[in-house]
C-alpha cells in the first residue's frame, strides 16, 4: 500500500488508482451525509509518488489543512483532508513508521516500458490568476470543480483517460484505435460546446502520436512521456500567444488527418515538432494552417518564429 487515508480511528483507506469520495455507495468512500455532495472530490494518483486531490464542484467544498480547494492540489503525508464533517490524514509510504503494512517484504516487478500510438489532449483555463482575484474562494472552487467534472465525464464516456492534473489544467488520452478518431472527433464537438459557455474560458490542443508508456510506478494509471508528449504541451505554451482567445482549440496535421474536426478551427502542422523538442533535426517546412480569425498580435509572432502562414482551402 503506497498510499491511504486514515480515519480518525486509524483504519487505512488504500489509494488504489483514483479514489472517490461521496455521498452513496459508487463512491470509493461513501460518505452519507447530508453536507456530501454525491460527486464531491476524487484523488488522482499519477506519475511516480503523486497524487492530486480534486474538488468536482460540490456545494461546500474540500479542504486540506482547513484551506479550501479551489483547484486540483497535490497532498503530501500528514495533510488533512475534509470532506462535510468527515476527517481523513493522507498517508504515503517513504515516511518512516506510517505504513500499516511495514515489515511485511515483496520482490520487485520490472516496469515495462513500450510505445504506442496515442491521442493526447491537453486543456487549460485562461487567465486563472485573473479568476483567483476576483472571484471569492468558494465560488472558485465551484467554477474549477465543476469544469474539471464536465471534461472529465465528456473525455471518459469517449474511452478516453484523464491522465495528469496540472493545477488549472489536464493531460487526456486515448489508445489508438480504428474507434478512436470517431470518438475524439465527439470529444472537440462537445469540449467545443463548453467552451461556449465561458464559464470558465479554457482552450485545449490535440495531437497524436507515439507515447512511451510505462516506466514509472502509477497504481494503475500510465505514465506517459516523450516526443509526441513534449510537443502538446508546448503546443499548449504557443496556443497562449492568442491574448484575446479567439483561437480556443489546436489540433495538429497529424491528429487532423485521422479525425477531421471543423474547419474553424486553428491546425498546426504537424512539422512544428521538429522545431519545438530538442534534438530533432529539421526537415521539410515549417508551416502553420491558419482558417482565419487569428490576431495579428499572434499572425505576427508565428511570423517572427520563422514559419510559413498560409490560409485553410478546405484540404490537407
Amino acid at each position: 500500500m503506497r498510499a491511504w487515508l486514515e480515519k480518525p480511528e486509524g483504519e487505512p483507506v488504500p489509494i488504489l488508482g483514483n479514489l472517490s469520495l461521496g455521498r452513496g455507495a459508487p463512491n470509493g468512500v461513501a460518505l452519507p451525509n447530508e453536507r456530501v455532495s454525491r460527486r464531491h472530490a476524487i484523488i488522482h494518483s499519477q506519475g511516480e509518488d503523486e497524487y492530486w486531490l480534486v474538488d468536482l464542484g460540490s456545494r461546500n467544498g474540500t479542504y486540506v489543512n482547513e484551506r479550501r480547494v479551489n483547484q486540483p492540489v497535490p497532498l503530501r503525508d500528514g495533510d488533512q483532508v475534509r470532506v462535510g464533517p468527515f476527517c481523513f490524514v493522507f498517508r504515503q509510504t517513504g515516511h518512516r513508521g506510517n505504513d500499516p503494512l511495514a515489515g511485511q517484504t515483496t520482490s520487485h516487478t520490472l516496469v515495462d516500458v513500450r510505445t504506442a500510438p496515442c491521442w493526447l489532449l491537453v486543456a487549460d483555463v485562461e487567465g486563472s490568476p485573473r479568476l483567483a482575484q476576483h472571484l471569492p474562494a468558494d465560488k472558485l472552487a465551484v467554477l474549477m470543480g465543476q469544469w474539471f467534472l464536465n471534461c472529465k465525464q465528456i473525455i471518459e464516456q469517449a474511452g478516453g483517460t484523464m491522465n495528469k492534473y496540472l493545477g488549472d489544467g489536464y493531460l487526456a488520452f486515448w489508445y489508438a484505435s480504428p474507434d478512436t478518431p470517431a470518438a475524439v472527433v465527439k470529444v472537440v464537438e462537445a469540449l467545443r460546446r463548453l467552451q461556449q459557455q465561458a464559464n470558465p474560458r479554457f482552450r485545449f490542443v490535440l495531437h497524436r502520436g507515439d507515447v512511451l508508456l510505462g516506466g514509472a510506478i502509477s497504481m494503475g494509471e500510465e505514465s506517459l512521456s516523450g516526443t509526441a508528449v513534449n510537443f502538446t504541451f508546448r503546443l499548449e505554451k504557443l496556443a497562449r500567444i492568442e491574448a484575446r482567445g479567439d483561437v480556443p482549440v489546436a489540433v495538429t496535421e497529424a491528429g487532423a488527418v485521422l479525425a477531421p474536426v471543423p474547419v474553424d478551427y486553428l491546425s498546426w502542422s504537424d512539422t512544428l515538432d521538429r522545431h519545438f523538442v530538442p534534438g530533432r533535426t529539421p526537415a521539410g517546412p515549417r508551416e502553420i494552417v491558419l482558417p482565419g480569425g487569428i490576431s495579428p498580435l499572434a499572425e505576427s509572432e508565428i511570423k517572427q518564429r520563422g514559419w510559413t502562414v498560409r490560409k485553410w482551402t478546405g484540404t490537407w
